[in-house]
């Protein structure tokens, strides 16, 4: 999904001075859905407000709701104003597919969207207390990264509407970080992989919990919410780095290590890793470019402990293990499950600094690590930051957030981290102690 609309005249939209466009909500942070749905939009084919509500689908990721417009007849489905389509929401009829506005963007021409999917997901109801009035939380995506800041909300829900119990629709292998305090989990034991299609077994779930309640709203979910108001603790079990224990607490750094995100040395190697791609020997050539990777982490490490002799490291990734025990902890591995991330998140919350290349699997190890260096394509300039968890709103930022390009050399990576660990101490106090108000110094 991308974040670039363009906005059109056939929806009703309210410029709200904090918060910029969005459909009009009497709280911009949940949607109805019973026991009235949200219709307070324009048809797409006449205009005509309103439209009359027949019925929701929760297809997977997206959550849509059918409409008949009572002046022209139209009936057609529409996306409901939560996640990744909480801007503009797409208008279509079911069974031609036809879009009937040019403005959104058409998931629905994704050929996984096509046909329906006529084989049923394990799908598990665990409920910890009972509510009439609940909001559903749905955290189905087909991209890591996207699942976890859905997730995110789930603090906001479960602090600021206390009357009403959470539910969380997610993905089974994201069942560890639920928060305590929800009212129930529905549990859907599904690849990520398989998340972008139209699930009718998932609505079939969904229809027969929804009359179980008096009132049903939808979180936003919104997908960048803001990092530093969330307690991670409450997600992983596992408290995130300090910065009153920076210095007191031995050095430590650890490298995210991928095979599928790779750091090249160069423009010129990056060609010829791609180029291997699309001959079909990847595979087997590839292998070269990941040892190259972990030669540089290695060289990353080195340079650092010759000047911070008591520097310890820690490399995670989905990778095969090796090459690197000599310096660190090694705890790639090729098979994830519950015990390998929490192990991670372990080492990510015992590191002053977390490196690796930009992507989704850079946020549990910022929400956990006081700091990081990230390494940055030039082609994801545009969603810098998106992937950090981030936890300051202050200059902090500035100092422990670091983005290098993408051909850093190993040189670079060190001089970073030798930096963030020697000068922590004067750049926190100029900051953050020697000013106007009240800090505490580490």
């Amino acid at each position: 999904m991308t974040d670039q609309h363009t906005y059109g005249p056939d929806f009703k939209w309210r410029i709200d001075a904090d918060h910029g466009p969005g459909p009009v909500l009497e709280d911009r942070n949940v949607v109805p859905l019973k026991p009235s749905c949200f219709n307070d939009f324009d048809c797409p084919v006449c205009g005509t407000p309103k439209p009359e509500v027949r019925k929701s689908l929760f297809i997977g990721i997206q959550v849509l709701g059918e409409y008949r417009c009572a002046k022209c007849a139209s009936v057609y489905l529409r996306d409901l104003p939560v996640g990744f389509q909480t801007d503009l929401q797409l208008a279509f009829e079911e069974k031609t597919k036809k879009i009937l506005h040019p403005n959104a963007e058409p998931w629905i021409t994704y050929p996984e969207y096509t046909t329906p999917t006529s084989f049923d997901f394990p799908i598990e109801r665990k409920v910890f207390s009972e509510h009439k009035r609940v909001i559903v939380l749905n955290l189905l995506d087909h991209l890591y990264g996207h699942v976890l800041l859905k997730l995110y909300n789930a603090q906001h829900y479960l602090d600021n509407y206390k009357d009403q119990g959470l539910v969380l629709l997610i993905p089974k292998m994201f069942e560890w970080l639920a928060p305590k305090g929800v009212a129930e989990l529905w549990v859907v034991d599904q690849k990520l992989s398989q998340a972008r299609a139209w699930h009718p077994c998932i609505d079939q779930f969904v229809q027969k919990q929804l009359v179980r309640y008096d009132e049903v709203q939808l979180a936003r979910a919104w997908g960048h919410p803001d990092f530093a108001d969330i307690d991670f603790e409450r997600f992983s079990g596992i408290p995130p780095f300090s910065l009153t224990e920076y210095t007191s607490r031995p050095p430590h750094i650890t490298f995210v290590a991928r095979t599928d995100r790779l750091w090249f040395a160069s423009p010129w190697g990056k060609f010829c890793y791609r180029a291997l791609g699309s001959i079909g020997l990847k595979k087997n050539l590839g292998q070269w470019f990941i040892r190259r990777q972990s030669m540089m982490i290695a060289s990353s490490m080195r340079q650092i402990k010759e000047e911070i002799p008591s520097a310890t490291f820690t490399v995670v990734g989905l990778a095969p293990p090796g090459g690197l025990s000599h310096l660190a902890e090694d705890l790639r591995t090729t098979r994830m499950n519950n015990e390998v991330e929490i192990q991670w998140c372990r080492a990510y919350a015992k590191s002053q600094i977390v490196v690796g290349v930009h992507g989704s699997n850079m946020l549990l190890p910022s929400a956990h690590a006081a700091g990081l260096i990230e390494i940055l394509p030039a082609d994801r300039f545009g969603n810098i930051a998106q992937d950090v968890s981030i936890r300051y709103r202050n200059r902090m930022q500035l100092f422990l957030y670091r983005f290098v390009d993408e051909f850093a050399r190993p040189q670079t990576i060190a001089q970073h981290a030798i930096s963030m660990l020697k000068h922590f101490t004067p750049y926190y106090r100029n900051n953050q102690v020697n000013t106007f108000g009240t800090a505490n110094q580490p």
